[in-house]
């Protein structure tokens, strides 16, 4: 099994996406969760040698247990603590192919998540007929027309015309020994897994391509609605539990997350949602789809389906905050002082909306 990091040739300058962090972990995370629950022992990651460090520690610190994660890291020469590589993303996926070897082989992209379990894509993956085996989702965008890759695929699998607007995923399943035979291509294009031009060269080659349709799909590009839509996909795949959480005057409805050294006071949390360690949260609602982070302060105030960062604080803000991410170490208050005004502090490339 193989885990390409294409936070490794970004789009759009976008470094580090897939550390991005959706119910309280980074998005890699996620998806080394979901390939444990299908059974997967064994993972490779392809990435940047700059971004070895932090995608090592982020795994040592928030990945699942009882997965062996083997990197191929590429680009200059540099400090680490495994023999380090030299040459292209293309000869680190060869080398990395290599290691899997005849073997049948799934592989996800690092900042992406599917929004269904992987066991049943997985399921007699051994046995797998086609060749290659790519997963279609309706499109995010909810478009109208079908993309041009989904197309190109459909011309090569010769398969029906699809009722929806579909378009790839980040996943595809390799047959045995498939990946060895396709390591050669170019597998990157515009910073996304070029899986058209790995099924080209497999068909070109007599391989089989199969063709099947996922319920959805969600890669990380840089976009807020992006980044709240993983955070959804991974809360509902925790298939958090309805919590007891003690504190005075708290009320809780559908499946939360409570750390056992968050303190919760005089609140209402609906699920799912889920509250880090160090957490305070006083005379507020949490609603659904809420993920708010390590040390974060929330007191007087209505948070729902956002994702608060790690030390942000947000205070009597006489308002309901929806759909919003709030930085880490961020501060969000009212200003009771006189006269009446807005005043903002807002770094580079920051958003904000007045309601």
């Amino acid at each position: 099994m193989i885990v390409p990091s294409s936070t490794a040739a970004p789009a759009g300058g976008l470094a580090n996406a897939a550390l991005k962090r959706v119910a309280n972990r980074p998005i890699l995370c996620h998806v080394l969760d979901n390939m444990r629950r299908a059974g997967v022992s064994e993972v490779s990651l392809v990435l940047a040698e700059p971004e070895f460090a932090a995608v090592r520690a982020c795994v040592e610190i928030d990945g699942p247990p009882g997965v062996e994660v083997s990197y191929f890291p590429y680009g200059q020469r540099g400090a680490l603590e495994q023999a380090p590589r030299d040459g292209t993303l293309d000869q680190a996926l060869v080398e990395a192919a290599a290691s899997v070897g005849d073997d049948a082989c799934f592989v996800h992209v690092a900042e992406g998540l599917l929004d269904q379990p992987l066991t049943p894509l997985l399921a007699g993956a051994g046995e797998v007929a086609p060749d290659l085996v790519v997963f279609l989702s309706r499109r995010a965008d909810d478009g109208g027309s079908i993309g041009l890759a989904t197309r190109r695929l459909m011309h090569l699998a010769e398969i029906e015309s699809l009722d929806a607007p579909l378009d790839l995923t980040g996943a595809a399943l390799f047959g045995a020994g498939a990946l060895r035979r396709a390591a050669g291509t170019s597998w990157w294009s515009s910073g996304r897994l070029d899986l058209v031009a790995v099924a080209e060269q497999l068909t070109a080659g007599g391989g089989r391509l199969g063709v099947e349709r996922v319920r959805g799909w969600r890669r990380y590009s840089g976009d807020v609605a992006g980044l709240l839509e993983l955070n959804r996909i991974a809360l509902d795949a925790l298939a958090l539990e309805p919590q007891d959480v003690p504190g005075p005057d708290n009320h809780v409805e559908g499946g939360v997350e409570v750390h056992p050294r968050a303190t919760v006071e005089s609140s209402t949390i609906v699920g799912p949602a889920i509250v880090g360690p160090n957490a305070l949260v006083l005379d507020s609602y949490i609603g659904p789809y809420t993920s708010i982070g390590a040390d974060v302060q929330i007191v007087g105030a209505e948070v729902e389906r956002s994702i608060i960062l790690p030390g942000a604080r947000i205070t009597h803000i006489g308002g309901r905050l929806v759909g919003s991410v709030v930085g880490r170490d961020a501060r969000i208050f009212r200003d009771f002082s006189l006269p009446r005004a807005l005043r903002l502090n807002v770094g580079d490339g920051g958003e904000v909306a007045l309601c």
